[in-house]
């Protein structure tokens, strides 16, 4: 948020118009918060938590630009 201001700015005037100054943010106001809600998803998205995402099994075998994964393998994406 210090490398784009007007961002920080915008999203903290919609948290002030939904939720005022008296308490904290709650997934009740969700639906009123979308620029909110475009913000967490921009910045999972350009620093997902999870760097090499989460293991998956493979339920068969798959041909992948000319290699074989047998079913059961352990696959990791590489997210970033």
């Amino acid at each position: 948020m210090t490398k784009y201001p007007r961002v920080l700015k915008k999203a903290q005037e919609e948290v002030d118009r939904v939720v005022g100054r008296d308490r904290l943010p709650t997934f009740a106001d969700w639906d009123q918060l979308p620029y909110i809600n475009c913000c967490v998803k921009e910045i999972l998205r350009w620093r997902p938590v999870a760097v090499n995402g989460f293991p998956h099994s493979l339920t068969a075998d798959v041909e992948y630009k000319g290699y074989l994964l047998p079913k059961g393998s352990t696959v990791l994406l590489n997210i970033w």
